[in-house]
């Protein structure tokens, strides 16, 4: 019983303190800058977001304070701030709170921070973040005050107190611009007369001021029931209102600042995204397009194709295309055959050229300058957009964010590689952040400062007037690493913006080695790397009408299903593949190539393992004609994963004609038409014995689906004149 008068006041204080905070001190906010840069628009929203208005001192102005992020410097603030301050020297009932302008977030409104250095700095004048470091000078370290918890040095970059004691501190000494503000301020908590006499503390726990540089594993994003995001510091458990990313702690201030001052709420989402879209427009400034083709990259036909749909006047489009890779140069020439005249000018570099990749990249930022665009798009050639919008999209979301660097994000299909990334590691590579999963997957829908983009970037005009050398700003990385590195070392924030599906990136990684493998045509090999474009190319138009429940599909003779499979394309292809090839079986029974060595029903052929093309056909015949099989034949269920008879077969009157009856060695078999009667060839066809039933077999593309055993006995009918060529695939013998 005798501890409860000891408990009693212990218990009541906080509640005392609390309720009796009711006329709060005016709170004065202000900050230095000489530039407005990407850091200081994203501070003064964050605290506008909460009813904040920032005072700036300095813009315009020559900035003589050093390089502060690697070296002692910043005076020049404490110089201009000393100016300012004389009209609060006497302003007991203001407190004055400064932040730094290009690395600081605010995540709460006046009130909130006021009645917390109130609450937990009841009777302190002066109060600054703290910090692991001793910087600049670690040899002070043993004259600082030991705390019981939390950091114990000193941070210049936020800090508050009443009028008075601000005028006082900035007024000690003078300072020159070169001089270090913080070694400044330092110098004064230490001594202790002067520390008293300020009433000065720190805030240690990080109760009101987190600052990130060596502490970022501790800060951590939360949010509360609502939605609303907060930073939470795991290490006192203290939830701070004011970050300030300092040192090297700016990628996750980034990541943060994504968040805090009200703009994404996880109940909500984005807070700040313009949600009506893009207006129509009337009016189409001028703007750069350049593409990239430095690798090579299947499919750039579809992707000129996809340009050339851009939604957007060609007359107001400014063209650079750079492309170094051989196989790609007929594309081109074809684009700008249909489309060249279309645009307002153009650059173009196609084919081997000494130009190298960085010096092209450059030129194009140059080029764009010197045609003062008022928007540039720098996109490469593994990038398809599906979306023709894309481009009037990106403006509208640079203007109406007010970003100047924007990347429509895009993706690998099926995988979670992207066009950006969420952190970045220490060495400068890649690092995954928390919510990359959540951004790719579309569970978190904005836009995002990120600390890397590539394939597909806008620049606004501004942005575009700083930028000259970027990518050979660090030529020990790939060109867009060394223009990323150079984006975020002079401040410059890059957004990945996923509010739409723009389109998606082509996989190129092994394609070189297709194409150095001498292929006619490697993009036929692409089938697992590329299926949607692949089948968009290979597959017959007509194939996905004959999967419909309903369609009831052909049969040219009694089970024998007649039906599109390829598209013309892939046939005249992959007849030149062959004749590339050019190893034709010499049509007699004896065939190494077989495990026998011995073929009783010998054609004149080439198999599509000599070819390197067995893998990728298994897989289109599971994918693509087992469903076919699978509703014509009912009952029969079983993968093709065994077909060792597949393998192109060439009629010619001169070489061999025809085929005698015989049964294929199959479960069921497939035989493609790849070129036409009359215009390739004459005489050819079908006929199935036992049902005395003949098909002429030119339909190109068009599978012939039978039984291989016991009832369709077949013959190859006399080519007369030309060459036929049928695709066969023995299927589950």
């Amino acid at each position: 019983m005798r501890v409860l008068p000891l408990l009693l006041p212990l218990l009541i204080i906080p509640v005392i303190l609390a309720v009796s905070i009711t006329d709060l001190p005016e709170l004065v906010v202000v900050t230095v800058a000489t530039e407005n840069t990407d850091g200081l628009k994203r501070l003064l929203e964050s605290a506008k977001a909460f009813d904040i208005n920032i005072e700036v001192l300095g813009l315009g102005e020559k900035w003589n304070g050093g390089d502060t992020r690697v070296e002692k410097g910043g005076g020049q603030k404490i110089r201009i701030l000393s100016k300012w301050i004389e009209k609060y020297k006497d302003a007991s009932d203001t407190i004055i709170m400064f932040v730094d302008a290009y690395d600081v977030v605010f995540n709460a409104d006046s009130k909130n921070i006021l009645q917390k250095f109130l609450e937990h700095y009841p009777g302190k004048q002066l109060l600054f973040g703290a910090e692991p470091f001793c910087w600049p000078d670690q040899t002070l370290a043993p004259d600082y005050p030991i705390v019981e918890f939390g950091k114990r040095f000193l941070n210049s970059g936020l800090f508050m107190g009443y009028g008075p004691q601000v005028h006082k501190i900035l007024t000690l000494k003078s300072v020159e611009d070169k001089d270090d503000d913080q070694l400044y301020y330092t110098m004064i908590y230490l001594d202790e007369k002067l520390r008293k006499e300020l009433n000065m503390d720190l805030d240690s726990m990080s109760k009101i001021f987190q600052n990130l540089n060596g502490v970022i594993e501790d800060v951590e994003l939360q949010f509360k029931e609502d939605g609303t995001p907060e930073a939470y510091n795991a290490a006192y458990n203290t939830k701070p209102l004011i970050v300030h990313g300092n040192g090297p702690s700016k990628s996750h201030l980034n990541y943060l600042g994504n968040y805090l001052g009200n703009r994404w709420n996880s109940q909500l989402g984005c807070r700040t995204c313009d949600q009506e879209g893009a207006k129509e427009q009337t009016e189409f400034p001028l703007i750069g397009l350049n593409l990239f083709i430095s690798k090579p990259v299947p499919f750039i036909e579809e992707v000129l194709q996809k340009v050339s749909e851009f939604d957007y006047p060609k007359n107001r489009i400014a063209l650079y295309i750079y492309n170094n890779q051989p196989f790609s140069i007929k594309n081109i020439q074809d684009f700008l055959k249909d489309h060249g005249k279309s645009y307002y000018t153009k650059r173009i570099i196609n084919g081997v050229t000494e130009i190298g990749e960085r010096q092209a990249r450059n030129e194009a930022i140059d080029w764009c300058k010197q045609r003062d665009t008022e928007f540039a798009f720098f996109m490469d050639g593994d990038a398809y957009f599906t979306e023709p919008t894309v481009i009037r999209d990106l403006i509208h979301y640079s203007k109406s964010y007010d970003v100047g660097i924007i990347s429509p994000m895009v993706g690998q299909p099926g995988k979670l590689f992207t066009n950006f990334w969420g952190a970045i590691a220490a060495n400068g590579y890649y690092a995954r952040s928390e919510d990359y999963m959540a951004i790719v997957k579309g569970n978190r829908v904005g836009y995002w400062n990120v600390p890397f983009v590539t394939s597909a970037l806008l620049m606004s005009k501004e942005k575009l007037g700083t930028m000259s050398g970027a990518y050979t700003y660090n030529k020990n990385l790939d060109p867009d690493m060394s223009l990323c590195q150079f984006a975020r070392d002079n401040g410059h924030f890059m957004y990945i913006n996923n509010e739409k599906y723009f389109g998606y990136l082509i996989v190129s990684d092994e394609f070189s080695e297709t194409v150095t493998e001498g292929k006619w045509h490697p993009e036929m090999w692409q089938i697992f790397e590329n299926r949607e474009l692949w089948e968009a190319r290979y597959i017959h138009p007509g194939y996905h009408k004959i999967m419909e429940p309903d369609h009831i599909i052909d049969q040219a003779c009694p089970d024998v299903y007649d039906y599109p499979l390829m598209s013309e394309r892939f046939c005249e292809e992959l007849i030149e593949e062959m004749e590339g090839f050019g190893r034709w079986s010499d049509g007699s029974n004896n065939d190494k190539r077989l495990a026998g060595g011995y073929e009783n029903v010998p054609t004149r052929d080439i198999h599509m393992n000599q070819v390197g093309f067995e893998r990728q056909w298994l897989y289109f015949l599971d994918t693509y004609v087992r469903p076919v099989q699978e509703k014509t034949f009912i009952g029969y269920y079983h993968q093709p994963v065994e077909s060792n008879m597949m393998f192109v077969v060439r009629y010619k009157p001169e070489e061999q004609a025809s085929l005698r009856p015989h049964h294929d060695a199959s479960t069921f078999s497939i035989d493609i038409a790849l070129n036409k009667k009359g215009r390739d060839y004459e005489g050819g066809g079908v006929r199935y014995v036992r049902y005395n039933c003949t098909v002429e077999a030119d339909e190109v593309g068009y599978a012939m689906m039978f039984p291989g055993r016991l009832t369709h006995l077949h013959e190859g009918l006399a080519t007369t004149k030309g060459t036929r060529y049928i695709m066969v695939s023995f299927i589950n013998p």
